[in-house]
């Protein structure tokens, strides 16, 4: 009769530690999810905000006839 206290309270723990487990492990599934929610949301937003413009920009540069050299070249 010694050792029934001891034994109780091991069984008593492992008995709390599984209750505790069936709560915990799925919710650690349901944060799980939410991360790769979130790291897909994220992944999506940045590819649309880094995207190409489709049409054409313009970068305003001069056109060549518009264009007059500042230094005058020498005639050869």
């Amino acid at each position: 009769m010694c050792c029934v206290g001891p034994l109780l309270a091991v069984l008593g723990a492992v008995g709390a530690l599984a209750t505790v487990a069936a709560v915990w492990v799925p919710a650690l599934a349901v944060v799980a999810v939410a991360a790769l929610v979130g790291a897909v949301a994220v992944r999506r937003r940045r590819r649309a905000a880094c995207r190409a413009v489709p049409g054409p920009v313009d970068l305003g540069v001069p056109a060549p006839r518009d264009h007059r050299d500042p230094v005058p070249t020498a005639p050869r």
